[in-house]
Order: C-alpha cells, then sequence, then structure tokens
C-alpha cells in the first residue's frame, strides 16, 4: 500500500532532523577542537613565559656574582678579559663573562683608523670602512657643528631624517644613527662598543678578538690565537707582545666593566643579560653604579 502524504511528510521531517543533530554535531567538534587548541595554546604560553622568567632571574644572578666578584677585595678572582665562567644554581647552569671596557672600542675617542679596522674586521668594505670611520669621527666633533646644513643635506641625500649630531655619544648603541651604520654591522660589533673607556685604542690585556683585530697590524687569525694565549697567562708574569709588537701592557683593570650573563633552558630558550658598571671603592668596601643594563642583549 503506496504511503500517503502524511507519512512522507514525516520522513522528510525526520530527515531535515538528521541533518540539523548532523550538523550541531560537527559544530560541536569544531568548537571542542578549538577550544582544546587554544587550551594547549594557552598552556604553552604559561610554560614558555614562567621559563623565561626563571631563566632571567637565573641571569641577574650571574650578573650579581660577577658583580660580587669585581667589587671583591683586589678585583675578586674573575678577569675582565671575556674568559667564560660557569654558575650552577638549582641544577641549572648560567654562563658569566665579564669585560673590561678598557679592552673596547670607544667611539668617542677611538682614533679613525682603528675605527675603520674594526670595520674591517667585521666584514666591511675597507673603502666604506674608511668613510663609515670618517663619518662617526665628524658626528662625536662638537667642533664640526659649523657644517651642520650641509651635513643634513648629505645623510637626507643617504635616507636619513637627522643629520651628525656633533656631540659625544651618550651611550654606544648611539653610533646607529651615523651614514652608512648598518644593523647587521652594529650587531656584530655591538658587543665591543663602549663610550666609557676614554681611550683612543682598546687595551690588549682585556680586548675581546673583535676589539683587538682594531689594532694596527692585527687582524681576526692573529687576534683569535693572541686570546687563546692570554686566558693562559699569570698576571703576575712579564707582560707580553702582540703579534704586531705592540706590548700587551698592565693586566690590572679599569673601574668600568661590563657583565654578560646567559641561562639556557632544555628546550633552547635563553636569556641573556648585559650589564655595564662602575666600580666605586671606598675604605673598607667596594660598591658600584649601574651605567647600562640590557635584557637579551647581544653578546
Amino acid at each position: 500500500m503506496p504511503a500517503g502524504p502524511s507519512s512522507r511528510f514525516m520522513q522528510h521531517q525526520r530527515g531535515v532532523a538528521l541533518l540539523v543533530v548532523l550538523w550541531a554535531c560537527t559544530l560541536l567538534a569544531v568548537l571542542l577542537g578549538g577550544l582544546a587548541t587554544l587550551a594547549k595554546t594557552d598552556a604553552t604560553q604559561t610554560r614558555y613565559l614562567s621559563t623565561r622568567a626563571q631563566l632571567r632571574y637565573l641571569a641577574e644572578a650571574g650578573v650579581m656574582r660577577a658583580i660580587a666578584e669585581i667589587t671583591a677585595k683586589k678585583n675578586g678572582r674573575w678577569v675582565g678579559d671575556g674568559r667564560p665562567y660557569g654558575l650552577v644554581i638549582d641544577g641549572q647552569r648560567i654562563d658569566v663573562r665579564i669585560v673590561d671596557d678598557s679592552g673596547k672600542v670607544d667611539i668617542n675617542k677611538a682614533d679613525p683608523p682603528v675605527l675603520q679596522n674594526l670595520f674591517v674586521a667585521a666584514g666591511m668594505d675597507a673603502a666604506d670602512a674608511a668613510t663609515l670611520a670618517d663619518n662617526v669621527r665628524e658626528s662625536r666633533d662638537a667642533g664640526g657643528a659649523f657644517n651642520r646644513e650641509e651635513g643634513a643635506q648629505r645623510y637626507a641625500r643617504g635616507g636619513l631624517d637627522q643629520g651628525p649630531r656633533y656631540a659625544e655619544f651618550n651611550a654606544p648603541d648611539e653610533i646607529q644613527s651615523v651614514l652608512g651604520m648598518t644593523p647587521e654591522l652594529y650587531r656584530k660589533i655591538a658587543p665591543v662598543l663602549t663610550v666609557w673607556s676614554h681611550r683612543m685604542s682598546p687595551a690588549p690585556a682585556f680586548a675581546p678578538p673583535l676589539a683587538l683585530a682594531a689594532l694596527p697590524g692585527m687582524d681576526m687569525v692573529s687576534a683569535e690565537r693572541f686570546v687563546s694565549m692570554r686566558s693562559t697567562l699569570n698576571p703576575v708574569m712579564p707582560p707580553v707582545a702582540l703579534p704586531n709588537g705592540m706590548p700587551m701592557g698592565a693586566m690590572r683593570g679599569s673601574d668600568t666593566r661590563t657583565v654578560v650573563a646567559s641561562a639556557t633552558a632544555a628546550d633552547g630558550t635563553t636569556s641573556r643579560i648585559s650589564a655595564t658598571v662602575r666600580i666605586e671603592v671606598f675604605p673598607g668596601r667596594g660598591s658600584y653604579t649601574v651605567l647600562r643594563w640590557q635584557e637579551d642583549a647581544a653578546e
């Protein structure tokens, strides 16, 4: 017996209801999947932020440990020539390096040939390095301000909004405003720049390889070889000479040091802090002033 209109209508209604249920189930599955993904993302972000916070505090502990050494009587046991020191706190290793700023290149005082050699050692073409060194000298020279209009025009042709500063740099990163400085070059040389040594050339006893390569007659190969040999010297030994014949000089540090402390998690996440401090010695105790503090700084 053929189905009547009422029976066909009921079958149609059941089909529509089934489709609605299937669509609802699909929508719920999508919503649940999205919520699960969001919850997983939130958990991952929370773990990452927690790890970053822990690593940052560990890196700060490394900086404080180094400062305790360099403010101790007779400058403590840690040498400011960039050699690595290691700490372990709660099973986590912290790598610490101290560089005496007298071993860096002072962008306010360095001779143009030293600046040029530094830029060449960092991979710049010799002609471009000479031009950049001259631009640095011009920018830090207050006496050149009478050329301000010409300098501004020259910088504008180079795509910069501001001309030379015609004043000493207040911090190493201000060299980025000089015409010809690129982000890539700055990242390479940033760890060996300072404005606090007031030296025309870096002190060989403390200079990192890149700063040593800025000295006349030096290159990266000879600088790295000398640094490797220097780390084996005893402070009471007679001073030795560099490959270029220049005397290494005394191994007594200056009153300004830069501490770089890094803490790395098992997944490779790293927190790095760089702190430049000036040591102040008072009768019976040592103190310090923080000149610069950078998180996630360059090595």
